[in-house]
């Protein structure tokens, strides 16, 4: 009888510390042991596989890449290669694959067909920032990317306040590194100065810096996230 392999969730680095700090050894076997790769990008998973297992032979590897082809194609081939007896690894740019990341729609399809998925310990900045955050642990909502354009993003944030001063809950988005400055700005010009926000910038890198103040204190001491890796959380009233 055919053995079916597994289907792995491999969470990439997030900065120059994150292997020492955050993968286990057992995550360096299961990349030793596979050699199907469905990434975001190949370039940073080739560059993960190196760090975790130098000896691999990284030209015998396969990798897919998830969003240059038609997906329900890609999703097919790598049921078929599962199927057939092999294992898959699934590696986003950074961070955990299907969390705001690529990967999702891939998890589906091998549920649907009955196939093992395997989550494996890795960082989550989304995660991360909470922690460190002091905000709402037990009740927060991931909102991914805010609208790009100034209007509709403030707009958002503006429910996004009403929302917070009625539940309490915490409110967690990401943006691109270009981006960051305006949406703090936007953030600065639509919220009330007693509002907390988070603002979770390079996690696990050595420029990290993870600080909780209201609108008010922001205003006093603005920082330069151009270029950044940034969390921002919304959280209650000071």
């Amino acid at each position: 009888m055919e053995t079916s392999g597994k289907l792995y969730m491999i969470p990439n680095v997030l900065g120059e510390h994150a292997v020492e700090l955050a993968f286990p050894a057992h995550n360096r076997q299961v990349i030793c042991e596979i050699r199907h790769f469905a990434v975001e990008k190949i370039k940073p998973a080739r560059r993960l596989i190196r760090l975790l297992d130098k000896e691999k032979g990284i030209d015998d590897c396969m990798f897919y890449e998830m969003e240059s082809v038609d997906t329900s194609k890609i999703n097919t081939q790598i049921v078929k290669i599962i199927k057939n007896g092999e294992s898959v690894g699934v590696i986003s740019d950074a961070g955990c694959p299907g969390i705001a990341d690529p990967g999702a729609t891939l998890v589906r399809h091998c549920q649907d067909e009955g196939i093992e998925v395997v989550p494996l310990v890795g960082p989550s900045s989304i995660l991360l920032a909470l922690m460190a955050s002091g905000l709402n642990g037990q009740h927060f909502c991931f909102h991914g990317y805010l609208p790009k354009e100034e209007a509709a993003r403030k707009q958002h944030l503006e429910k996004l306040i009403r929302d917070e001063l009625k539940s309490g809950s915490a409110h967690i988005f990401i943006e691109t590194p270009y981006r960051n400055d305006h949406v703090l700005q936007s953030m600065l010009q639509v919220m009330p100065d007693s509002l907390r926000i988070c603002i979770a910038a390079d996690i696990l890198t050595s420029q990290q810096n993870i600080r909780t103040k209201t609108i008010k204190a922001w205003k006093k001491d603005l920082p330069v996230l151009k270029g950044r890796q940034v969390i921002f959380i919304l959280g209650a009233p000071a």
